[in-house]
């Protein structure tokens, strides 16, 4: 038993060193290796399709990067995430005039699964004030769902805005990747029944090379 676990924690811990891009054991005091931190950090400029600005395309890089993020307990790569995206995120806030920021709500479910919910971790790190809103249904992962009718079936009516008053204000949706946009669409849905918005942005870490507003 004490052999099994000491061997456990060898590969825990050489796993905590490697970098989730080039898959190498990091040298450095962080998760990702400083030769793939940079070429993000340059890679990583904010571009946009229509109302929609992100830095990255979904490619096997940042599937890795996100999949490790959240799904895989390191939860510390949020510090350098958070690197990658404060700047441009902060920018975007102040030339759109953003008065309100949503990050993508995740279900109970799901965070007591997770620990957190990685859209608000990454924003309380980059110090970004946010509001809520519910989301109701515990919805499959959308990567599970490879038909698009399922992909919107499984988020139709998933969210609930209780009293948030966005009326005459800019809003910032904020999600770490947008493939279909169904999910942004509930959102936004749900968000402008019973109230008027002067605009909505999206922001996210990655979008699908697919995807089309």
């Amino acid at each position: 038993m004490k052999k099994r676990n000491f061997v456990q924690n060898i590969k825990e811990l050489v796993f905590s060193q490697r970098c989730p891009i080039c898959k190498k054991i990091s040298q450095e005091n962080n998760y990702i290796c400083n030769e793939c931190y940079f070429l993000l950090k340059r890679k990583g400029k904010i571009k946009n399709i229509k109302n929609y600005y992100y830095l990255y395309y979904y490619n096997e890089e940042i599937k890795s990067l996100i999949a490790d993020f959240k799904l895989k307990n390191r939860r510390n790569l949020g510090y350098e995430i958070a690197l990658l995206i404060k700047d441009p995120i902060k920018s975007l806030i102040k030339e759109k005039r953003i008065d309100i920021v949503l990050p993508v709500p995740i279900s109970k479910e799901r965070e007591r699964e997770r620990g957190f919910n990685q859209i608000e971790d990454l924003l309380d790190r980059c110090g970004i004030e946010y509001k809520r809103i519910i989301r109701e249904k515990n919805t499959k992962h959308m990567y599970e769902l490879l038909d698009s009718k399922d992909r919107k079936k499984n988020i139709y009516n998933a969210f609930k805005n209780r009293n948030l008053d966005i009326n005459g204000k800019n809003v910032l949706i904020v999600d770490d990747i947008v493939t279909t946009g169904n999910t942004i669409k509930e959102i936004v849905k749900e968000i402008t029944k019973i109230a008027s918005p002067e605009s909505i942005y999206i922001f996210s870490l990655a979008v699908s090379k697919i995807f089309k507003p």
